[in-house]
């Protein structure tokens, strides 16, 4: 993936000047930086929300998978029913993946009643469930403790494997056993 001569203003505050980088195809990409440097503005552009820019951004698809910083979820239904919502594109089964992200008991359970840490781990399941071609995944294990980050996070990065993923990240330790690429903007 390319991102060629980046310029994006909100307002009149210039975030990227003609910024240029090379995401390899993939791999594992870790981008850090100080808060309030265009991170997540960087992911929204790759990710096509955010089109208000000039340059050029080549990626060999579109198919993205996508982990906000705050779980996106509809409280109104389930935890199987928002998974159920997502095209599926995995061989996996829905109780599988949510066994994965250790939601597997919860799947009759609404979002609204999960704690911070499970509503991102279930953003986590609906992106594995959807399996894009690139992975996006903006603080995606931030909202969770130690031990699970432990326990979720080889089971991710080991069904993910060979995909394009970009992850951006205050804590690049935490993931840095995985990491093939570090960009800091």
């Amino acid at each position: 993936m390319k991102i060629h001569n980046l310029t994006k203003f909100f307002d009149k505050k210039l975030v990227f000047d003609n910024f240029s980088i090379e995401i390899p195809e993939n791999k594992i990409t870790v981008i850090t930086g100080e808060s309030g440097c265009g991170k997540t503005t960087l992911l929204r552009i790759i990710a096509g929300l955010d089109n208000s820019y000039k340059g050029e951004i080549i990626k060999e698809s579109n198919k993205i998978s996508y982990v906000f910083q705050e779980p996106r979820l509809f409280n109104a239904i389930t935890v199987k029913q928002n998974l159920e919502l997502v095209e599926k594109n995995t061989s996996l089964s829905i109780d599988e993946i949510l066994t994965i992200v250790e939601l597997q008991n919860d799947k009759n359970t609404y979002p609204n009643e999960l704690s911070g840490g499970m509503k991102m781990r279930l953003s986590l399941a609906r992106a594995l469930y959807y399996n894009g071609d690139i992975f996006i995944f903006d603080e995606p294990f931030s909202a969770l403790d130690n031990n699970m980050k432990n326990r979720i996070i080889p089971k991710v990065f080991d069904l993910i494997k060979g995909k394009t993923i970009i992850i951006v990240s205050h804590n690049a330790d935490e993931i840095s056993s995985y990491t093939d690429n570090l960009i800091k903007i």
